[in-house]
């Protein structure tokens, strides 16, 4: 599991949140689509994403060796 994870956080993984965030951004800047549900969502989903990886990270190097 954990050489999965290393693969996965050195894949394209942040620089497809990089591009999420970017586009967000920019359609955040009309309020009609920034007060959209699904635009919250996104954004919420987007913003989650760097504290989930890294609680998931912190607790994988805080086990024991095997």
């Amino acid at each position: 599991m954990s050489g999965y994870l290393a693969v996965l956080a050195d894949s394209d993984l942040f620089g497809t949140l990089a591009i999420l965030s970017l586009i967000l951004a920019l359609t955040g800047l009309r309020n009609k689509s920034r007060n959209s549900k699904l635009h919250r969502l996104l954004t919420f989903i987007v913003l989650m994403a760097i504290p989930v990886m890294h609680g998931i990270g912190t607790y994988f190097l805080n086990l024991p060796p095997a």
